[in-house]
């Protein structure tokens, strides 16, 4: 997985510019002025070892839902979130590029919470309601971001629809990125008979660093913090 990071022009940097033609000539650094010469590198994803326990990398996975359906909701608001969009390594420049589907240059997260629910987990709803809403305003202008994981429907095993996510999220006026996963890339790593599920991810590396199953105490968010 390649994720494309603009960055500044007037760094020394190693480019690729194009000469009339239009072929690639070799990597030297270049005017930032120039119209044929563009500032950018590629960052690799982290090849893993991948897994859900602490020290694993999260897999590349991607979610159908909202990017914050407090402002934008509907059918036409759904779009496609990869969790290459969080990555954030400490060599590239921290902030989304004009190819995200998040707002181009706004930070990316120094830290990720993956929280995983389901329709019929009643501690699930208490997180929803009490609990998210407020380590949220907390967290998130220090540089956290949340994406609000639904798996089950109302029924244990019966994966959760676009219809089940509207209702979720008008229910909890959820401001923060909330997907379903009907083919359980993420429910079937973790104990579904003990929703919810928490995970903390450090966005440098995508390397999980904690996983709580059940409601977080206040350790899971010091712990959290302290990668802000």
């Amino acid at each position: 997985m390649r994720s494309r990071v603009v960055l500044p022009g007037f760094a020394l940097l190693l480019v690729a510019c194009t000469g009339g033609s239009g072929d690639p000539i070799d990597p030297v650094p270049c005017d930032p002025e120039a119209e044929d010469c563009v500032y950018e590198t590629t960052l690799e994803y982290p090849d893993g070892p991948f897994g859900t326990s602490i020290g694993n990398v999260i897999e590349p996975f991607t979610f159908e839902g909202y990017i914050d359906p407090s402002t934008r909701f509907g059918e036409d608001a759904r779009v496609t979130i990869s969790l290459t969009e969080f990555f954030n390594p400490p060599d590239g420049d921290g902030v989304y590029g004009p190819d995200s589907i998040f707002e181009e240059g706004s930070p990316k997260p120094k830290a990720l919470m993956m929280n995983v629910a389901a329709v019929w987990c009643g501690p699930c709803k208490e997180e929803a309601a009490q609990i998210l809403p407020k380590e949220y305003a907390a967290l998130h202008p220090k540089g956290m971001e949340l994406l609000s994981i639904l798996t089950d429907s109302d029924t244990p095993g019966d994966p959760a629809g676009l219809s089940d996510l509207d209702n979720w999220v008008l229910a909890f006026s959820s401001t923060y990125p909330s997907v379903i996963d009907p083919d359980y890339k993420v429910g079937l790593l973790v104990d579904t008979t003990q929703y919810p599920a928490n995970f903390i991810i450090d966005t440098s590396t995508m390397t999980i660093v904690e996983v709580v199953v059940g409601k977080p105490s206040t350790s899971f968010f010091e712990k959290l913090n302290q990668l802000l």
